[in-house]
């Protein structure tokens, strides 16, 4: 049983990782300034 619930634990550890990545990113993307649309020619 005990395997089990660390086999648990790990992917809710795994899935916990993806989230505040994909959270992080979306701030990052929110809160950055657009780029240019101008070409430096």
């Amino acid at each position: 049983m005990s395997t089990v619930l660390g086999l648990v634990g790990v992917a809710a550890f795994i899935a916990f990782v993806v989230a505040l990545a994909a959270g992080v990113t979306w701030l990052v993307v929110r809160f950055s300034p657009a780029p240019s649309t101008k070409t430096k020619s």
